[in-house]
């Protein structure tokens, strides 16, 4: 008993000591560059959840907990692939996730007066692309998840991974499925989560920019940022590099993990295809609470933050709160998860206290929610018990 009130005491002494204002240039908050995360720090009580995760979960991956950019704890789990386990600097296909950078980049073109959010997306997308069917579609729909327009993963089944499903479609190909297709209900009457909805958004990128998807969240997102290990993955030209992790599923039957498919990702580039680590995540998140960085102005920020609609993401049977523009939002709680073959990811970043969880897992069938969920609770209440 003495022991764990002990631990409770140091814990306690960490969170504050964590919330103190930091005396440096960019204003009691660190700069992206000086994020220091060259090894792992691991705290008693989020070690010990994380542990009850693995035996109960089979739970594969990496961890981030920061109170006010004061990280706290940063921890890797099991194997990134064999023979190669998973550490802090792991590269992790991070699935959804994605969605928020795709949303950035379509608000500097915002910023820049280059797109309307309001207007049709026939005035944006390439020629080639065009439906009378969204006439009355706007960049705002696809945006909030409200365009009425079909999910192609939600039409094929893409979410039964465990059967081994890979869809072998190309961007072309499905987005001309969907031209075809009529609006499940007019745009903006309701939420129905389409991730052809933001490989659309990734066209008018493209037809807006003139630059390819990938080189344009490179120069004016990621350099920017300072998150150098990011990349968004190219399924036409891609191998798994040793600092990478692989994608894996649990077997009941043989007990153990196995290989998920990674290399044919039946995603496109802007609904799923980053690839990413903790610390370049981190960084990212910055945008959030201070934004320093000015990647997006503060007003671009308050769009994509602002909740427009109740989300449901009951193909991962779960109902979320409020959608924004690729984010999920509630009560002062940023968060989203992510779902592909062999990856699942999920973040919080909580404003009110500064408390950021960061979970990366290379194992499907553990939902890492749980994880940054029982990590976020367990943080927020202690931290709420010492203000009372």
């Amino acid at each position: 008993m003495k022991n764990i009130k002990a631990l409770n005491i140091i814990f306690i002494f960490l969170l504050l000591f964590s919330c103190k204002n930091k005396e440096n240039e960019t204003g009691n908050k660190i700069a992206i560059e000086e994020i220091n995360l060259s090894k792992e720090i691991t705290h008693p009580e989020i070690e010990s959840l994380i542990n009850n995760m693995i035996s109960e979960e089979h739970f594969t991956g990496v961890v981030l907990v920061a109170v006010n950019d004061k990280i706290i704890h940063a921890n890797g789990y099991g194997m990134a692939q064999d023979g190669i386990q998973n550490r802090i600097n792991t590269k992790f296909h991070v699935a959804s996730i994605t969605k928020q950078f795709t949303a950035a980049a379509i608000m500097q073109l915002f910023e820049q007066k280059k797109i309307n959010l309001e207007k049709s997306i026939n005035e944006f997308l390439p020629p080639q692309y065009r439906s009378d069917k969204w006439n009355s579609v706007t960049i705002h729909h696809l945006l909030t998840q409200t365009s009425g327009i079909e999910d192609y993963g939600l039409t094929r089944n893409y979410y039964e991974v465990e059967k081994g499903f890979c869809l072998g479609n190309t961007v072309d190909g499905m987005i001309k499925e969907a031209m075809v297709k009529e609006l499940k209900f007019p745009s903006s009457s309701k939420f129905s989560y389409s991730n052809i909805g933001y490989t659309l958004l990734g066209q008018i990128i493209e037809n807006t920019s003139g630059e390819p998807y990938d080189s344009y969240m490179k120069k004016h997102i990621f350099e920017p940022m300072g998150m150098h290990d990011s990349f968004i993955h190219n399924t036409s030209n891609y191998t798994v590099a040793n600092d990478e992790a692989m994608g894996y599923r649990w077997d009941d039957e043989l007990n153990k993990h196995v290989p998920d498919d990674i290399i044919s990702l039946p995603v496109t580039e802007p609904d799923g295809n980053l690839v990413t680590t903790l610390k370049d995540f981190l960084k990212w998140t910055s945008v959030y609470t201070n934004n320093n960085q000015k990647v997006i102005d503060d007003i671009a920020i308050k769009k994509m933050t602002t909740p427009y609609i109740k989300n449901d993401f009951s193909f991962l049977k779960e109902k979320g709160p409020w959608y924004g523009y690729g984010l999920s939002l509630t009560d002062g709680i940023i968060s989203h998860p992510g779902y592909i073959v062999g990856f699942r990811s999920h973040f919080i970043v909580e404003t009110n206290n500064g408390i950021k969880v960061l979970v990366f897992n290379n194992n499907v069938s553990n939902n890492p929610k749980n994880v940054s969920s029982e990590i976020y609770n367990m943080i927020s209440k202690k931290l709420n018990n010492k203000k009372e």
